[in-house]
């Protein structure tokens, strides 16, 4: 059998040459997924837009928050939550429950995460294209009627691509770290559940990054430490970037907000966040994709072993 190289680009080029194989797998992720189901691909979207339909019914009527499309705000952060969450969590096993396969062919095992984690990709540009930009194009639409001008997107938005690339290494790079480890440790993938259930409220879906830096309840002597500790989270800095990257400030002022419930100062939401951050944080997440790599290619050749 194969060894694996000490050098990451030949790793890489290794893997490369098994381009087709990776389709293959992309193709087999998604026919699996929904065999024997009449719908098929559908039903990706199905989830995505009942959701949205939920959140935006309870953020207009149930839990009115003075923010001006406030409801556009959260799904524009949920989707791509929704995406890493479901990206992480279904490449946890992916060579676990592929095991009967690794044992039988070679190939490059880190083909099995990396495959789960563009099935996963495919079906959040369905949900891009099929419910967030409609919806987008709704929200400018009434916004002209309603300004008598035309109501367009952030510049921001050509830099698209470049969040979803980085989000995708950052996805990439933690399904190949946690399918690795769940090899030896099967526990991995349930405290993987249970770890992103809880980092869904330290990252900014229901709030705005502009309320971490300016929380009230902190002392004021380490809130500048705790909103630097927050933004050294990619997917933290990835929420807010999709934020502002889609949603356009109303009549070209950031929205604002009450500071303290009841009280009448307020601060500017959606600001986005700072270009250095965002470049910091590209270089994170490539930097945990080639951890997560070398840190997959370190021990696969020892998977059989320990399964």
């Amino acid at each position: 059998m194969a060894q694996p190289s000490n050098s990451f680009s030949a790793e890489v080029r290794e893997a490369w040459r098994y381009r087709e194989l990776l389709r293959t797998l992309i193709r087999r992720e998604l026919d699996v997924r929904y065999k024997n189901s009449i719908f098929g691909v559908a039903w990706s979207l199905a989830n995505p837009i009942m959701r949205a339909i939920i959140l935006l019914l309870v953020f207009q009527y149930v839990i009115p928050i003075k923010v001006p499309n406030y409801g556009v705000h959260v799904l524009a952060t949920f989707f791509p939550w929704t995406y890493f969450l479901t990206g992480v969590l279904d490449a946890a096993d992916s060579v676990s429950k592929q095991m009967p396969l690794v044992r039988k062919v070679y190939f490059p095992r880190e083909l099995l995460p990396i495959a789960t984690t563009l099935a996963n990709l495919r079906h959040f540009l369905l949900t891009l294209g099929v419910v967030t930009i409609p919806l987008l194009i709704v929200l400018y639409t009434r916004d002209s009627l309603i300004h008598h001008r035309l109501s367009l997107p952030p510049a921001e938005i050509l830099l698209l691509p470049v969040l979803i690339i980085m989000q995708t290494l950052l996805i990439a790079g933690l399904a190949l770290f946690l399918s690795a480890l769940n090899v030896f440790f099967e526990d991995t993938k349930f405290l993987a559940a249970v770890i992103a259930d809880l980092l869904f409220y330290v990252v900014p879906i229901i709030y705005f990054i502009e309320q971490v830096e300016h929380a009230t309840l902190l002392p004021e002597s380490i809130r500048g430490v705790v909103h630097t500790l927050f933004l050294l989270n990619p997917m933290v800095v990835i929420l807010a970037s999709y934020r502002r990257f889609l949603i356009a400030w109303p009549d070209g002022t950031p929205p604002q907000i009450p500071l303290t419930p009841g009280q009448p100062d307020t601060i500017a939401v959606n600001l986005g966040v700072p270009w250095p951050w965002f470049w910091l944080s590209f270089a994170l997440c490539t930097a945990i994709f080639i951890f997560g790599y070398r840190f997959f290619n370190a021990r696969k050749w020892r998977f059989v072993e320990a399964a």
